[in-house]
């Protein structure tokens, strides 16, 4: 799947007519046990409950592709997912299904679990992207998530007509792990592909046993995808300057409309080229191989809005299109990262000036020399000839 495809089809789970059919739900609590159990269409249900269902389920399709959701190649056929999406309402694969989830998925919190089937009609497109009111073909899929529950926070309110402690609820939050199943991927159907949201570890039994990757390779979260992309950097020997070159670099690229979802080592080296940085051709496609190897790494959990630069005494953090002001200087025998001192300076919130920086270095500057040159350039009255005053 690609980001268009991901885009697609949530604005169809979004859409006023949504692709939504009916959805299985079960609420559980933190001693594992099923505490509530149904079945509905989503066209039957309350409009509040109905919107938050869809929202809800536009979550597990992130618009962060890579970041929070992940295409992963499988192996084999899902027959128990293959089966709840053909039939309507089907019991016994519910229990299947339910009992899976119960026996794999490890929480400490009561959380919410839904299970949706979309049908949509996918319309067909011109070649100028353009949709005809023709369809294509029937597009059916399954939806899945777990949003854990959390208590609310202390309040005071009215209550019995005095002002005390509310009682405290469950309430639902945002979806933690998910699936949509088969993928949508060329605007058509794979089933040899799935989407998954997150990769909590809580949740990798549960995805596991659903589903097998292929070569045994499964999607990893931003955090250690940056982890990955340091440790290739390291291995390249990256200096400062060049590193915040490179990440200014994949900040444009994940701009760019015709940017690939997942990076290579081919697209780092664009990137690092495009940035004025130089690599070993041989060495980056070596350390490619031995720091990720073939571990789906996307632009756009690596794009960040702001550089960080850290030293075990201090951070430095400026927007990524700054990346050039960074610089690294060797003084007095000690290594040094410098950023200009330019415009508005600010301590905590209180505002400094640039001479005061100056003044605190011992530094004199050219108006103040200037003004004691001045001084002694005047005359005193009493090196005026006797009759003469200073006026």
């Amino acid at each position: 799947m690609e980001k268009s495809d991901v885009k697609e089809i949530r604005k169809a789970v979004k859409a006023k007519e949504s692709v939504i059919d009916w959805v299985y739900g079960l609420y559980v609590s933190s001693e594992n046990e099923i505490v509530w159990e149904h079945t509905d269409y989503l066209r039957d249900m309350e409009e509040a409950e109905r919107f938050r269902h869809m929202t809800m389920f536009s979550k597990v399709l992130s618009p962060h592709f890579g970041r929070d959701s992940f295409p992963l190649l499988i192996t084999g056929q899902q027959d128990l997912l293959l089966s709840l999406r053909v039939e309507k309402r089907v019991t016994e694969d519910f229990s299947q299904f339910r009992d899976l989830l119960l026996s794999t998925y490890v929480h400490t919190d009561p959380y919410y679990a839904t299970l949706t089937r979309i049908i949509y009609d996918v319309p067909v497109k011109t070649k100028d992207k353009l949709s005809l009111d023709d369809s294509e073909f029937v597009y059916e899929a399954l939806l899945f998530c777990i949003c854990p529950a959390k208590l609310s926070t202390p309040a005071l309110g009215l209550k019995d007509d005095k002002v005390a402690e509310l009682d405290r609820r469950w309430t639902i939050g945002n979806p933690r792990c998910g699936f949509l199943y088969p993928a949508f991927d060329g605007r058509m159907e794979d089933r040899n592909e799935t989407l998954i949201h997150s990769t909590e570890p809580d949740t990798e039994d549960f995805i596991n046993k659903l589903f097998v990757p292929a070569d045994g390779v499964q999607p990893v979260g931003p955090k250690a995808q940056k982890n990955l992309f340091s440790d290739l950097l390291s291995r390249m020997d990256i200096g400062i300057t060049d590193a915040a070159a490179i990440s200014e670099g994949i900040l444009d690229h994940a701009a760019e409309e015709e940017a690939g979802d997942l990076l290579d080592a081919g697209d780092v080296s664009r990137i690092a080229e495009a940035a004025g940085v130089r690599l070993d051709e041989e060495k980056l496609q070596e350390a490619y191989q031995e720091a990720i190897g073939t571990v789906p790494i996307s632009v756009d959990a690596l794009a960040d809005k702001n550089i960080v630069v850290k030293t075990d005494a201090a951070a430095i953090k400026l927007p990524a299109d700054k990346a050039q002001l960074i610089e690294t200087r060797t003084i007095d025998g000690r290594d040094y990262i410098l950023i200009p001192a330019d415009g508005s300076i600010e301590v905590n919130g209180m505002s400094v000036s640039a001479m005061s920086l100056l003044k605190e270095n011992g530094v004199k500057n050219d108006h103040e020399g200037r003004e004691e040159e001045i001084e002694e350039d005047f005359l005193s009255e009493e090196d005026l000839p006797e009759g003469n005053q200073l006026i």
